[in-house]
């Protein structure tokens, strides 16, 4: 479970690797970078607007970090603000069956969903949508859970302000 003083640390912590990126690496490139965010956090209204079914780590990152846009940290990091939940989750076909909800996204077209049933995170890579499933050859589990989703995506950022090396999750 998450909790909100760790969340915060680790906001802490990826703008501080954000920031050493953009001063280190994305400072050299020919072009000026675009705004990079670390929340806020969610307003009371779309807290209020989530639903019951929402996994409470997903709700406990919304009330305690709120949405992220890294647009120029590799290809693009990108965590959902609230707002952007759908009222009934989704689902993945075959084989996984089962019920996610997407939180995030890559600039690289990549979605990320987490399970409802196990917390796992699902990289959705070269995924059809239709009404409202989710299948294709390129649906991977890349965390545990959600925790081990951020914190692998901490590293990244990490990595790429290190060196300018793009990696993935």
């Amino acid at each position: 479970m998450l909790t909100d003083d760790w969340l915060v640390e680790w906001a802490a912590l990826l703008d501080g690797a954000t920031a050493r990126a953009l001063r280190d690496v994305v400072s050299t490139y020919p072009f000026e970078a675009d705004e990079h965010r670390i929340g806020p956090a969610a307003p009371a209204a779309d807290l209020d607007g989530l639903p019951p079914w929402l996994p409470p780590d997903l709700v406990a990152l919304h009330r305690t970090v709120g949405p992220v846009s890294l647009p120029d940290i590799g290809n693009g990091w990108f965590l959902h603000p609230a707002a952007d939940v759908h009222t009934e989750p989704d689902r993945i076909a075959d084989p996984f069956e089962a019920a996610v909800v997407v939180f995030g996204g890559d600039g690289g077209g990549s979605l990320y969903a987490l399970t409802l049933d196990d917390g796992r995170v699902l990289r959705l890579t070269d995924a059809a949508y239709l009404g409202g499933v989710y299948e294709g050859p390129g649906i991977r589990v890349v965390a545990d859970d959600l925790r081990d989703f951020l914190e692998r995506l901490f590293r990244v950022v990490e990595a790429f302000g290190d060196r300018g090396r793009i990696a993935g999750l």
